[in-house]
């Protein structure tokens, strides 16, 4: 028997699909209190107790040291206290498989340390998140929030819309989802320039791409871009990378999507920009915080339209993770290693 760690919203899937073999203990995440969160940062709460308020399990104590497999969902984000607190509790863990693509928000050394090997979803919603930014630049170029507005206040006006088969992107980022992204756009016959950190291989390999230049090589695409699509990681390389002078660069009119991380955008360059007219849109999925503060400016910057971190969101989301997380045990008790491996 294999125990494993999985969230409560996959029940369903485990007692529909009856896999054998398996043991799932279910955890349920809870919101932190107010008064805990206070403490925490304070250092008056220990993260064994923090962790206690976030978390509630089916099973007993004893069963869930048994765990070897982790399902950890893109909902449970703790704190990396608390993330070491629930480690110390696993201590046959053996993989940890991640409902998400980047890995930023984990203390990997903690995971290499301990020898537990992290896979993440690998390009299992780079078509759906591929897709979000396709409808912006549809939506920014056909002035579909336009036509909502003047539906709102009832007013009747035909507006001139783009071509988009005269129009540059320019993806920063080239795997799977910029990939994706250059050739849903290529199908509509945009000219699609890619940014890459290794612009030669991608060339070769990935034909939707009119253009690969470097990262050292940005202003001319950002010069050449009516729209700049971000599909890239966030790490300390990427962290700020769209600032006020990326920003000044890029066309008046451009518009520029964001279904990445929000700390690669200078949020409060963005919004200058936007309001003074320096770009044309933006759209944007994911903000640096989630959600936004209420008196965030990105409620209320002019031509901004946030999508609600809902790319990569589908009503199949949890079913393709479920046969992913299976699959991934599966190799583990065969001996193999789980597939996307990052850690």
């Amino acid at each position: 028997m294999f125990p494993v760690l999985v969230p409560a919203e996959s029940k369903q899937l485990f007692d529909k699909q009856g896999v054998t073999g398996l043991i799932p203990v279910f955890y349920e995440i809870h919101p932190e209190p107010v008064t805990h969160k206070v403490r925490r940062k304070l250092g008056l709460l220990k993260p064994s107790h923090a962790l206690d308020t976030r978390l509630s399990f089916t099973r007993p104590y004893e069963d869930i040291r048994e765990c070897m497999g982790f399902w950890l969902s893109p909902s449970l984000y703790l704190p990396q206290t608390q993330m070491s607190a629930l480690l110390e509790r696993l201590p046959r863990l053996r993989w940890v498989y991640l409902q998400m693509v980047g890995t930023e928000h984990l203390d990997v050394r903690r995971f290499r340390q301990r020898e537990i090997i992290v896979s993440n979803i690998g390009n299992l919603s780079s078509r759906r998140v591929a897709e979000m930014a396709l409808a912006n630049i549809l939506s920014h170029a056909k002035r579909l929030p336009e036509h909502q507005e003047m539906q709102r206040v009832r007013k009747w006006k035909s507006l001139p819309c783009r071509d988009l088969a005269e129009q540059a992107v320019g993806i920063i980022g080239t795997g799977n989802i910029g990939r994706e992204v250059a050739g849903l756009c290529g199908v509509l016959g945009m000219r699609v320039i890619g940014a890459s950190r290794d612009p030669a291989r991608q060339r070769a390999e990935s034909p939707a791409f009119n253009e690969v230049v470097s990262f050292d090589d940005l202003e001319a695409l950002l010069q050449q871009s009516d729209y700049v699509v971000l599909t890239l990681p966030l790490n300390n390389e990427t962290k700020g990378l769209i600032g006020r002078e990326e920003l000044s660069t890029m066309k008046t009119s451009a518009c520029l999507v964001n279904v990445s991380r929000g700390a690669i955008i200078d949020e409060d360059a963005l919004c200058d920009a936007l309001s003074r007219g320096t770009i044309g849109a933006a759209y944007i999925d994911v903000p640096r915080k989630i959600p936004p503060s209420r008196r965030s400016r990105l409620y209320h910057a002019p031509n901004m339209m946030l999508t609600h971190y809902s790319s990569a969101n589908s009503p199949n989301v949890m079913s393709d993770a479920f046969q992913q997380f299976i699959s991934g045990v599966a190799a583990l008790r065969e001996g193999h290693e789980p597939p996307n491996r990052v850690v």
